[in-house]
């Protein structure tokens, strides 16, 4: 009975093992994905694109999208508003480039923000993994070091 609760506990201890170093193996991933969003946020999760569907690489791409598209929903009226808002397609160059600096600025912004976030839970789950695996590998160690009794 002795033999069979040892063989148990190795592979209990064994399989913790190999699930904490997959686990980093995924955290590592993520972090590596982090540093790269972190380097280009514009790009991060929507590729360029605002959340209406305009670009914020570029300026001009930018104005003719949104002169191309009657008023999107972003430019409706806020509920409670009495004058509507200005049409994309009737707003001067200078609005234009106002809404395009505050869509990039917060574009980017969210992208560095979830980034970070990324990089620093995944630098805690590897650490946390890091830790279980030592305590389950040590713990294995000094297992295998016990006499077997018979």
């Amino acid at each position: 009975m002795d033999r069979i609760n040892n063989r148990i506990a190795h592979i209990y201890g064994y399989a913790v093992c190999l699930t904490a170093v997959i686990v980093m193996f995924f955290a590592i991933k993520q972090i590596i994905d982090a540093a790269i969003n972190l380097t280009d946020p514009l790009r991060a999760d929507l590729g360029g694109y605002s959340r209406m569907g305009l670009p914020l690489t570029n300026f001009e791409l930018y104005k003719v999208e949104a002169r191309r598209r009657p008023r999107f929903p972003m430019y409706a009226p806020a509920p409670g508003m009495t004058t509507p808002a200005p049409d994309p397609a009737d707003t001067s160059e200078t609005e234009l480039r106002r809404l395009y600096d505050a869509e990039r600025t917060a574009a980017i912004d969210a992208g560095r923000f979830h980034a970070t976030r990324s990089l620093v839970a995944n630098l805690l789950l590897i650490i946390f993994a890091g830790v279980v695996f030592g305590l389950h590998w040590r713990w294995l160690k000094q297992r295998d070091t016990l006499p077997d009794t018979p």
